[in-house]
């Protein structure tokens, strides 16, 4: 009875809704809009086959929304590949169509790292790395479309600058236009504007790394290819080395400059107010070698690098500094900018220094000259507080004996008289007082030449003069190493000379500590440049010679000495 019951129920229902769509049928729906298939053109040199022509990826359906679906418009879409390149006086920067990219920026007047006579390349072309840089932010959906697809292309051409222009849009209103702006400078204009779609946001991305540094390079701690930089509105600096981010840091706004540096060049973002800056790590993995007998090659570890992103909200504008770290070059982009240099603590004695140099190179073109002759005025300079070190020291040798007596005399008392090493220091200090001697006479000359050796040191360590130039004979780089250790060899022999000829001082224990100081700086300087080494050894050089002469022609400080007829 229940069966029956139930089959009637599904009759009724079934009789019903036939019933009801009979009677009151759907409304037919409306024709749907054709969308226009044919896209812009672009003319131009093909690409080649090694990237493939990128068609607007097809908008997927959207869900039902209260609000009118966007209407319909004719993409914009070039058909072809097409590279063009922009040259100036100092820049030649190769575009592509794809994503209005750059793929090759050469600073005409630098030549490459690799003993090949062709521009600097600042784009990262070897692999793993990616080839191109200021491409459009693959985090955003669209930006990832937009950057793989063909932009139509046009080349404006007035009587100082050229401006391209790539501009891309798909059939739901989202689009992008990309324009370059080239000067007859370093400075390259950029602007984004990013149109329809909820998301307005255009971002682009610099990097990873700049330059093709050899593996060497990338090996040695002196050299940094690849870290990042950030100039801030109150102009302090801030690096981090390449592979120094863990993870993503947004840094927010009011940035002078952003982006990435080496020892002497530096791409980087000139943004404006409103521009955001990101600072992303990237890894990325070298092809693994061939394997060696029957053990498989083992997978080769990730490389990080660090990639800037600038991004705004609706119209991105900053502009994008390809050159070298020249502080005359520097100084006129932007305030601050040559700040980008790290000329360490001491950077205001930097400038006369550097034009120092400049002056010698100017009357004597060689950069190895120019160093030593410089090395030499700044030893005359600073001759008054090497007289007082030497007749510091020379004093404090001739107390020896008495200072050593006194060490005899209360070292047995230490363990067991608590006051014994405060009395030591009390009978001490009245010698010098009785001996007219200042212990820290020997000290604190050598502690005011320091700002300006260590200033002269990183001026020397960051100059881009200094970059490919020759000396003499086996040194033909004055920025790279030695290759046959020849003069870091000669500056600890002869730092180690200059020790021995030091008056003695200090008790057994220190003088055999400071006998190892030669070879840790040997050590040290083994693979810094070349011109840096050269400076250290002219400087010892000049120290010997100075002592010599004040041995035999003074008694450092008493009564001058008759000179010996010749």
């Amino acid at each position: 009875m229940d069966s029956k019951r139930l089959a009637l129920a599904f009759g009724a229902s079934a009789a019903i809704l036939i019933l009801w769509t009979l009677l009151f049928p759907p409304p037919k729906p409306a024709p749907r809009a054709a969308t226009p298939a044919m896209p812009t053109k672009a003319t131009g040199a093909g690409e080649g086959a090694a990237h493939p022509a990128a068609t607007p990826m097809p908008t997927a359906a959207a869900a039902p929304a209260a609000g009118p679906a966007p209407a319909a418009v004719a993409p914009i879409v070039a058909e072809a590949p097409r590279h063009l390149t922009v040259k100036n006086g100092v820049l030649a920067v190769r575009l592509s169509n794809r994503g209005g990219e750059v793929v090759s920026a050469g600073l005409i007047r630098f030549r490459g790292g690799h003993g090949e006579d062709v521009p600097l390349e600042l784009v990262r072309k070897d692999a793993p790395f990616a080839g191109r840089t200021l491409v459009y932010d693959p985090a955003d959906p669209f930006l990832a479309r937009a950057g793989a697809a063909l932009h139509e292309t046009t080349v404006e051409t007035g009587r100082n600058e050229v401006v391209v222009r790539f501009r891309y849009r798909e059939a739901d209103g989202q689009g992008v236009t990309r324009t370059y702006t080239f000067g007859t400078g370093y400075v390259v204009g950029l602007r984004v504007e990013r149109e329809g779609g909820r998301n307005r946001t255009a971002a682009v991305v610099l990097g990873p790394g700049v330059g093709n540094p050899t593996e060497e390079e990338l090996a040695n701690r002196y050299t940094k290819p690849g870290s990042s930089v950030t100039l801030s509105g109150s102009r302090s600096v801030s690096r981090k080395a390449k592979d120094g981010l863990k993870e993503a840091v947004a840094l927010g706004s009011g940035f002078l400059a952003a982006g990435l540096e080496d020892n002497y060049f530096v791409t980087a973002f000139l943004p404006g107010a409103k521009e955001t800056v990101t600072l992303r790590p990237v890894s990325l993995v070298a092809a693994a070698g061939p394997a060696k007998g029957p053990v498989p090659a083992a997978a080769p570890e990730p490389l990080v690098e660090t990639e800037v992103v600038v991004a705004a909200a609706g119209t991105l504008e900053a502009g994008l500094y390809l050159g070298p770290k020249d502080i005359d070059v520097l100084s006129t982009v932007r305030p601050g900018m040559e700040k980008l240099i790290d000329y360490g603590w001491f950077a205001i004695l930097v400038s006369p220094l550097l034009w120092l140099l400049k002056q010698f190179h100017a009357a004597i073109p060689n950069w190895g000259v120019a160093i030593i002759l410089a090395t030499v005025v700044i030893k005359v300079v600073l001759f008054p507080l090497t007289w007082k070190q030497l007749v510091s020291m020379k004093k404090m040798s001739a107390l020896q004996p008495k200072m050593e007596a006194i060490r005899q005399k209360w070292t047995p008392k230490l363990k067991s008289d608590p006051q014994a090493r405060l009395k030591m220091n009390e009978e001490t200090m009245a010698l010098y007082k009785a001996e007219k001697v200042n212990p820290a006479g020997g000290c604190l000359p050598l502690l005011l030449q320091m700002p300006i050796l260590i200033a002269f040191y990183n001026l020397l360590s960051h100059a881009i003069d200094l970059r490919h130039a020759p000396f003499a004979l086996w040194i033909q780089d004055l920025s790279a190493k030695d290759p046959y250790y020849v003069t870091p060899i000669l500056m600890t022999l002869t730092m180690w000379l200059q020790q021995q000829m030091m008056p003695a001082t200090g008790d057994a224990t220190t003088r055999k500590v400071m006998g190892f100081l030669p070879l840790v700086f040997g050590f040290m300087f083994k693979d810094m440049p070349s011109g840096l080494v050269l400076y250290w050894l002219v400087q010892n050089v000049l120290s010997i010679a100075q002592q010599l002469l004040l041995e035999r022609y003074t008694d450092l400080g008493m009564r001058p000495k008759a000179a010996k007829k010749a």
